[in-house]
């Protein structure tokens, strides 16, 4: 055995030492030969190798580094782990890397042809029955393993067609070909580019933000930022992306070649330098795939359901999607490449801003910008007129900032009304010159727009405060000071830019609208009316409900004794409603898997081990894999989202001099006081004192820059969670087992901010600890270096006082890294109906039964069952019977002991008067029967039983209102049931806030 081993590692390196010597280059002949018997290369030695060469001996070096028997052959079988890295590799200039792709392929010729096969009888699949596809894709990752093309193939299928549970179980077998559950990153990158239901533009900003201090300014260097631009943007970027082909699968590499031929026009010279270097078989072979794909009909790729994921999407955003998985194809890869010079490159830009090449008859093109939907846009695809196509054709219009000069006020009126994530897709710059020169019949919509692109955009949220400035001035000009005034006429004549109102004019916007806005409660009811405005306007219950959430939250926080503001904050309704707004691809397949459980079958064993006939079943969530990436794509942004995120907070403290004053207030106050003069009046004290202080600063200094930045290399706090850490796996498990005994995803958001409470918590601890200890004792340490120990007793009396001051200080900053004592606020059933029947004058005749009664609650559940509690109590209260009990009886499932949720029921009787019982229960029996839109909850009458019914849909996947009438005692019981979050000594602590 151990001499066929020597026989076929001998053959290995006859074959590549046959390759090497065709390398004319001496020194690099040398160099490789001494490799051939190294087990690893180095990316230094790799380096070496790759540069300096000629276009003939890249070719061979190409061959020779990643060929079939090559020094750094990659598995024939390669999984999502192996491809979902880093490319390491400098890029070398476009003509060097193509060279050595073509040598790399070229060294695999049978299997290339037969790879191209692969990709032709994949390249129409829209007209194949669903099963065959997947069959089809089944048998090629069997025998290829992962490959970036396959993943797009399988996830247009996903996407595009509603999958029967055998179709699903196909999907399944195929993932874990791939090895999809040991890195789901790597499918979920196609998953996300073509999901309907996942924002292109959400992911593109949630990648960058993970990816951009990792990169190094190149987008080809992670899968996941070079799958959203996947056609090369200039010849500059051409070399990076011949490079990202050489590290990819070999079928990646083959398809990367396929797109130089189909972008012919733009890459002209890229396609004559691979006829001269492929290998003539293989250049016969791309062009008929290209013949034949060119036959293809495009105008299927777009099914009906996948446009009925999203019926108000555009047709022309759902193609640049879809087009991703079809590049074989000529003009759907043309199509892909001229949106990506436009809006893929703005997507990345904050990574690396790609310079491209883009024409067009400008008159044509601002004409059909201003067109109206449905107007032929002269594709060679069928594309008509909408709003992403119009967007586009805006952005490439900017491009040049003399095109803006030629836009008049309707024009840029209109395009704002009818383009799409401008916030997004507009720099800075381009927004501060659509500002300046818009005319003043527009600059209302105009500064609303900039308000919207600046709280998105700029991570200081006070970069706004010169548009601020402008916004004040001219509410006050022109609506008398009054932003409600502002904001109904907006409406009235730009109803459609609602969504940029309810963004850019947040109670935190609102507050610093000084002179405007007095004080936090006003800004809360402006943002009342803001919203209750938007929802009658659209017609969409969902702005009504939050706009109640906010009456809610001042009712409820009359339960909460205590509010220490100093202390860490995460607005935890608002990440919620961001979860909500922005699924990631692992949360839309988890809600997918969720309800399909699969099962385990083993045997048990007697007690000498023997195989016994007894069938063991276990079930499991097929979706459960999911929950630890769910978590920490949550995790990512509780630290760093600019909105809620504890970067945020502690930014604030940093930008608004809270830190500052701690830390140099209280010793100031110190140096200042009237009996030390006489002491610092002394030359020698004076420069002992100024001394000090340079190094008391610099050790805070360093607590600003360096300990309190989440990105900086000795911060306090991490973003990234480490799943193999006993603690985290522990939450993780925790978290799961909680998701499964609730029988429902509708929880998850919830449950997930919960997790990341519990997560932060050992962080804050830590951070806290450091601050007190650590820092506090190198302040002091610095204290005695700088004061002798020979002093006066006056210079005794500072040095004790300056010791007291700094202790002072740290235990002050260390005490902000603490969750708040009343975390969420918790309350009973009892405790919520308390206070409505407070607000409604009612002090008794009221009972309260069932053992759940006295149950504490915690979390956004409390604002839910306040919402619902309020409508009942409001409803037996006024349609009841004079001086008559109501009656309210909880009770409670607990649905696992481990599960932080438990099942609550609530049911109010009341009796109302005979007269009017008949009709009061067709009322009530048609309300809770009906089946409604959220636009028809506005529109047919919003009462509080749609309310509830919408609450509890959104809370259990289904409306869980009740009603039972008693003809003989004239008495209704309406009720609800909702799960809620449990309250613990150890979860009111360790949540966060939600007021």
């Amino acid at each position: 055995m151990g001499y066929i081993k020597w026989q076929l590692k001998t053959d290995h390196n006859l074959k590549v030492l046959n390759i090497i010597s065709k390398i004319k280059d001496k020194s690099k002949r040398n160099l490789l030969r001494g490799y051939v018997n190294k087990t690893n290369l180095n990316k230094f030695e790799i380096l070496k190798i790759r540069k300096g060469n000629n276009l003939s001996d890249c070719m061979m070096i190409g061959a020779a580094m990643k060929g079939e028997d090559g020094l750094l052959k990659v598995s024939d079988k390669p999984t999502s782990s192996e491809l979902y890295t880093m490319i390491t590799p400098t890029p070398l200039s476009w003509r060097e890397e193509l060279s050595y792709l073509s040598g790399y392929i070229n060294s695999f010729e049978e299997v290339s042809l037969t790879l191209l096969k692969v990709i032709k009888s994949l390249s129409c699949i829209e007209q194949l029955e669903t099963e065959t596809t997947l069959n089809l894709i089944m048998k090629y990752s069997e025998k290829y393993g992962a490959s970036n093309f396959l993943s797009y193939k399988l996830a247009y299928v996903i996407s595009s067609r509603e999958l029967s549970s055998n179709e699903q179980k196909i999907v399944t077998q195929i993932e874990d070909e791939f090895g999809h559950r040991e890195k789901p990153g790597f499918h979920f990158s196609a998953l996300e580019n073509l999901n309907s239901r996942i924002s292109l533009f959400v992911v593109a900003r949630r990648r960058v933000s993970a990816l951009i201090g990792k990169v190094d300014g190149n987008i080809r260097k992670a899968i996941s930022l070079n799958n959203f631009i996947p056609t090369p943007l200039s010849f500059e970027d051409l070399s990076e992306f011949f490079l990202r082909a050489s590290e990819s699968a070999l079928i990646d590499a083959i398809y990367s070649l396929i797109i130089i031929f189909n972008l012919d026009n733009e890459f002209l010279k890229a396609k004559e330098e691979l006829e001269k270097r492929l290998s003539p078989e293989l250049i016969n072979e791309i062009k008929g795939l290209i013949s034949f794909t060119s036959s293809l009909d495009n105008d299927k790729i777009v099914t009906n359901y996948y446009r009925s994921l999203n019926e108000d999407g555009d047709f022309s955003l759902d193609l640049y999607r879809n087009s991703a998985a079809f590049l074989e194809r000529k003009e759907l890869a043309k199509y892909r490449n001229k949106i990506d010079k436009v809006v893929g490159a703005r997507l990345l830009n904050e990574i690396e801003i790609k310079n491209c090449v883009i024409t067009g008859d400008f008159n044509y093109e601002k004409s059909l910008l201003l067109a109206n939907d449905g107007e032929d846009t002269q594709e060679q695809l069928n594309i008509k007129q909408d709003t992403f196509y119009r967007t586009f054709l805006f952005l490439k219009i900017l491009r040049n900032r003399n095109n803006i000069l030629s836009l008049t006020g309707d024009n840029i009126k209109f395009i704002f009304e009818n383009t799409l994530r401008l916030d997004t897709l507009l720099t800075e710059d381009e927004m501060q010159t659509l500002f300046l020169t818009s005319p003043e019949n527009n600059k209302s919509l105009v500064t609303v727009l900039t308000l919207a692109l600046f709280r998105k955009k700029s991570v200081d949220p006070d970069i706004d405060f010169d548009f601020r400035i402008d916004f004040i001035s001219y509410v006050k000009e022109k609506f008398d000071g009054s932003i409600v005034k502002f904001i109904s006429d907006l409406l009235e004549n730009s109803p459609s830019i609602a969504s940029y109102i309810v963004v850019s004019l947040d109670e935190v916007t609102l507050e610093k609208m000084y002179g405007l806005v007095s004080n936090a409660s006003e800004a809360s009811s402006i943002r009342r009316e803001i919203l209750t405005s938007v929802g009658k306007k659209l017609n969409q219950i969902e702005y009504i409900i939050e706009a109640e959430s906010i009456n809610t939250r001042e009712k409820v926080s009359k339960l909460q004794k205590y509010f220490d503001s100093s202390r860490i904050y995460v607005d935890s309704v608002s990440m919620k409603k961001w979860l909500d707004s922005n699924p990631t691809m692992s949360t839309e397949q988890y809600r997918s898997l969720f309800n399909r459980p699969e099962a385990i079958i083993s045997k048990t064993h007697n007690e000498d081990g023997v195989e016994s006939d007894i069938l063991l079943i276990q079930l499991v969530n097929s979706g459960d894999y999911l929950i630890s990436q769910i978590a920490k794509d949550a995790f990512e942004q509780f630290c760093l989202n600019n909105e809620f995120g504890i970067q945020s907070y502690l930014g604030r403290r940093i930008r608004h001099n809270t830190l500052d004053g701690v830390t140099t207030d209280t010793v100031d106050a110190i140096l200042r006081k009237p009996e030390h003069r006489i002491v610092l009046a002394n030359l020698q004290m004076q420069k002992t004192v100024e001394s000090w202080l340079a190094s008391y600063k610099a050790i805070v200094d360093k607590l600003r820059r360096e300990y309190l930045q989440f990105r900086s290399s000795n911060s306090l706090f991490n973003a990234i969670i480490d799943t193999e850490d006993s603690a985290t796996s522990e939450n993780i498990r925790l978290l799961t087992n909680t998701l499964r005994s609730t029988g429902r995803s509708e929880l998850l958001n919830e449950l997930i901010i919960a997790f990341c409470w519990k997560q932060i918590t050992p962080q804050l601890e830590n951070a806290a600890r450091f601050i007190r200890t650590t820092l506090l004792q190198q302040a002091k340490d610095s204290i005695d270096k700088h004061f002798t120990i020979n002093h006066s007793s006056g210079e005794s009396q500072i040095v004790t006082e300056l010791h007291e001051a700094v202790n002072e200080v740290f235990i002050k900053v260390s005490d902000w890294f603490q969750v708040p004592d009343t975390g969420f606020i918790s309350a009973s059933i009892k405790d919520l109906c308390q206070i409505i029947l407070i607000d409604l004058n009612r002090h008794n005749n009221v009972e309260f039964h069932g053992e759940a009664m006295e149950n504490k609650y915690t979390g956004i559940s409390v604002h839910r069952l306040y919402d619902c509690l309020a409508v009942l109590l409001q409803n037996a209260n006024k349609h009841g019977e004079d001086n008559t009990i109501i009656h309210i009886d909880v009770t409670s499932t607990k649905l696992e002991l481990e599960s932080v949720l438990e099942s609550v029921s609530v049911d109010i009787t009341s009796k109302v008067s005979k007269q009017s019982f008949r009709e009061s229960k067709a009322r009530i029996e048609q309300a809770i029967n009906a089946e409604e839109a959220s636009t028809d909850m506005v529109t047919e009458g919003y009462s509080g039983i749609k309310k509830i019914k919408f609450i509890t849909r959104a809370n259990e996947g289904k409306q869980t209102m009740r009603f039972r009438s008693d003809d003989t005692s004239s008495q209704f019981t309406l009720g609800f049931s909702i799960h809620a979050e449990i309250a613990t000594e150890e979860n009111v602590i360790a949540t966060g806030l939600v007021l």
